[in-house]
């Protein structure tokens, strides 16, 4: 017979007798039902605090933000606890919208530190079927590069010729509707005539990449190939750096944005920190935008 030590109200000693084995057996179903929940939410922390998980996150929000696409579920494989400075993992991602489709994304996390101390994450992934480029987010970068590196394309010399062969490859007449400007790579999307758009791409392992002709509709803005202007980029480089504080090895990239009043505009990140710079495509008018608020930098 199984006992239990209980308190008799009002008693000042303990008085042993018999505890049915049916309502221990109801204890030990608490305790192990406690402990599964426990360590359920422990994985869950783990997960969401690993770099699958913060792939997850991004595809999802990306999707819902940027494409607006109604996300239920995202599940990436291989389970990649975190990539080691300067790797690139491999993911295939299954993604479950929520009015019942579905498809299956390559993704890639890239980690392109090189202080093992410091955990930095790229992600990218395949876009959705039926994506119109001309929106759609731009893929991260495969070459990050540094901005001190005397190859890095935030100096004027070294971006001067990519700027001229997509010019020729082009034409002057195409807008340039989307652009991320990486110190070891460009990523942009070209529109021309006719609704035709392109992606393209430049490192200095792989040269200029141009993807295949694709369809949409309606009209973009964008800038002229004339208003992509490589001392604009290393004048504000170097003023940031200047004015703002900022250690050059810090800077990230440069984004096509639009700006108030149809102004096209850059938006300048950090490798870290939500610090950023915003200057008109031609570099006037820059400024320091912190969460407690914004400067002009002179």
């Amino acid at each position: 017979m199984l006992e239990a030590r209980t308190r008799k109200p009002g008693s000042t000693g303990w008085h042993t007798g018999p505890l049915r084995a049916g309502a221990v057996g109801l204890v030990m179903i608490a305790l192990l039902a406690g402990c599964s929940s426990l360590k359920k939410s422990i994985d869950r922390i783990n997960h969401e605090a690993s770099s699958s998980g913060g792939l997850e996150s991004f595809i999802q929000d990306e999707l819902t933000t940027k494409f607006h696409r109604s996300v239920r579920s995202v599940s990436c494989t291989p389970y990649t606890d975190q990539v080691l400075p300067g790797d690139t993992a491999h993911l295939s991602c299954l993604v479950r919208f929520a009015n019942g489709t579905s498809y299956t994304a390559a993704a890639t996390i890239t980690d392109p530190s090189t202080d093992p101390d410091v955990a930095v994450n790229h992600f990218s992934f395949q876009d959705p079927p039926g994506v119109d480029i001309t929106t759609a987010p731009l893929p991260g970068p495969t070459v990050m590069g540094s901005a001190t590196s005397p190859a890095s394309l935030f100096i004027a010399r070294n971006l001067a010729p990519v700027i001229k062969r997509l010019t020729a490859r082009f034409g002057s007449h195409d807008l340039i509707v989307q652009l991320a400007l990486y110190p070891g790579e460009l990523e942009a999307v070209i529109a021309g005539k006719g609704g035709t758009a392109w992606a393209a791409s430049f490192t200095d392992s792989g040269g200029l990449t141009v993807g295949p002709p694709v369809s949409f509709s309606g009209s973009r803005s964008g800038i002229a190939f004339s208003q992509f202007v490589p001392g604009v980029i290393q004048r504000l480089a170097k003023l940031i750096v200047a004015k703002g504080k900022v250690p050059p090895g810090q800077l990230g990239r440069f984004v096509l944005t639009s700006l108030p009043h149809d102004n096209a505009g850059w938006n300048i990140y950090l490798t870290s920190g939500t610090t950023r710079f915003q200057a008109y495509v031609l570099g006037d008018h820059l400024v320091m935008i912190t969460p407690g608020g914004t400067r002009a930098l002179r």
